[in-house]
């Protein structure tokens, strides 16, 4: 029996609007199906799983700010700030890189938090974390 290919960090890509993002160093997704447990009368054992809550999809990604690139700005992941007004939604697509497959897709989610940092000797930094609407999968995609 052949043994599984796991999918590595460098065997994956993260399109942002439908292009590549390249100085993407780390992400991660979180996926709240809203469900919760229903538990009896006096019983300290959940009876069933009751659905009907908010489904919700959350992550954060940490990437590397490169020279005159503009930044997350540049490639509409923030609005500019004579734009605040009209912050738009973005999509989310990471890929296997060496298959083509859609690990998962966020067509609409946008930025809500942005941090920045750079240290004296090290690399000037970028994260932020989005929210989004619905995640499609690679059988929801098929």
């Amino acid at each position: 029996m052949a043994q599984p290919i796991v999918i590595s960090g460098s065997l994956i890509r993260l399109y942002v609007n439908n292009r590549i993002y390249s100085p993407v160093q780390s992400i991660s997704m979180e996926n709240e199906t809203g469900e919760s447990s229903l538990y009896g009368i006096n019983s300290p054992y959940p009876q069933e799983i009751m659905g009907g809550g908010q489904n919700s999809v959350k992550g954060s990604v940490k990437l590397v700010r490169t020279k005159n690139s503009g930044g997350i700005a540049a490639v509409n992941l923030r609005p500019l700030f004579s734009d605040l007004a009209a912050s738009n939604y973005v999509s989310l697509r990471l890929e296997d890189r060496s298959t083509g497959e859609t690990l998962w897709s966020i067509p609409k989610c946008k930025i809500s938090n942005l941090s920045e940092s750079a240290a004296a000797r090290g690399l000037y930094s970028i994260s932020f974390n989005f929210i989004g609407m619905i995640i499609y999968g690679p059988l929801d995609l098929s």
